[in-house]
Formats: structure tokens, sequence, C-alpha cells
């Protein structure tokens, strides 16, 4: 949520606090009751898309960190296997050239390439579980599946925080309006009541934004 919404949810929350001081002001039914009403409504909305905004971007933090994660622990199993063959292969002559890991991978590459040495290493179990344990080749495939559950894209987090982002817009673009609205109404209700009038004008006003502020940017990979 940037400074520009906050700034306007305190304002329409400031309204709403004028309607619950002096609710004889806001008949049932009248045009002021209706222009609140729809203060109090864009509250909510504020409220539940400024959440989300907030939870999508944690989301897409979280996508990249699980991924990072995930990546790190299938290429030290995938280490280990190379290391493994490395040290069988005046034994079993071609096993360092199978389990071998190539330079500068991509996730998919990485992905395919766990994939078969998963596939190979049952050929060679013997000496692979003499050097990396009984639970070899479970430990690997349990690093394939973790990793493959983290490539989902992040976009989709992305998608869902500038869909909440877009949705908080329109929140805050509803309230605007009912504020000119109720400015226009308050004016000639007040217009022998300044005091009251002021007061008004103290609660629905809104600070001027500051070129300086600028909204949290979402993460980069």
């Amino acid at each position: 949520m940037n400074v520009h919404v906050r700034r306007r949810r305190d304002t329409f929350i400031a309204m709403k606090g004028f309607r619950q001081e002096f609710p004889a002001d806001f008949p049932a039914g009248s045009d002021e009751a209706e222009q609140m009403d729809e203060i109090e409504t864009v509250l909510a909305l504020i409220e539940r898309y400024g959440g989300d905004q907030a939870l999508n971007v944690g989301n897409v933090r979280f996508t990249y960190n699980s991924k990072g994660i995930a990546r790190e622990n299938l290429r030290e199993e995938l280490e280990d296997f190379e290391i493994a063959a490395r040290s069988l292969a005046y034994k079993v002559p071609g096993i360092d050239l199978i389990f071998r890991i190539p330079r500068n991978l991509t996730d998919a590459a990485m992905l395919a390439l766990a994939r078969s040495f998963a596939e190979q290493a049952p050929a060679y179990e013997a000496d692979l579980k003499n050097r990396l344990g009984a639970t070899y080749l479970a430990d690997l495939q349990a690093a394939i599946n973790e990793f493959e559950t983290n490539l989902v894209p992040p976009e989709m987090a992305e998608d869902a925080r500038v869909e909440a982002t877009a949705q908080l817009g329109e929140a805050v673009r509803r309230g605007s309006v009912a504020r000119r609205i109720l400015q226009d109404l308050m004016k000639l209700k007040y217009k022998t009541n300044p005091a009251r009038m002021r007061a008004w004008q103290s609660a629905s006003h809104i600070e001027r934004d500051n070129r300086d502020e600028k909204e949290t940017p979402a993460p980069t990979a």
C-alpha cells in the first residue's frame, strides 16, 4: 500500500469518525448517509485488497527464496554423486562421465540432469550405496521433487499482486468520488454552521502527497 493510498485511507477513517461523532447529520435515507455508507464500504475494500497486496508481495519473495533453497539442495545431491563417481573412476571406468555436472546449468537443465542421475544410478547401486549411503537414491528423488515443486513461475504471485493493486486503486477511486460528493453536500448542510464546517473540513482533508515518497517496489529475481 503506497503513500497515496494510505493518506486517503486515513482521510476516509477520519470521515467515518466524523459520522460517528455527529450521527444526526447523516439521517437514514439521506444523500449524506448514502455517500458515507460508500466511504465505509471503501474502507473495508482497502483493508482487504491492501492485505492481499502485501500477502502477494510476500509470496513473490517466498517463491524466489524457496526456489533458491531447493536449487541448492538439489545441487548438493548432484555434487555428492559427482564426487562419488570420481572416486570410483578407476574401479568403474566411465562412471565419472555419467555422473558429471556441466557448468552454467539452467533450472530446466539441472532438473533434467538430476532425473538422468536417478535413472542411471540403479546400474551402479552397490558402488554408489557404498559411497553415498543406503538412502542415496531416495535423497536425490526428494531433492528433485522439492525443486520441481518450487519451479512454479513467480509470475503467478506477481500477477496476483498486480491484480490486488488494481482493485485497491479502484476502491480508492470510489472513495474519492464519494468524498467529492460529500464535500458539496456538507457545504450546503453547514452553510449556517461554520464551526461544524471547519470540523468537517479537518476530517475530510487529504494531506498533500510528497513526490519524494514512493511505493515500495516488488522484489526482482
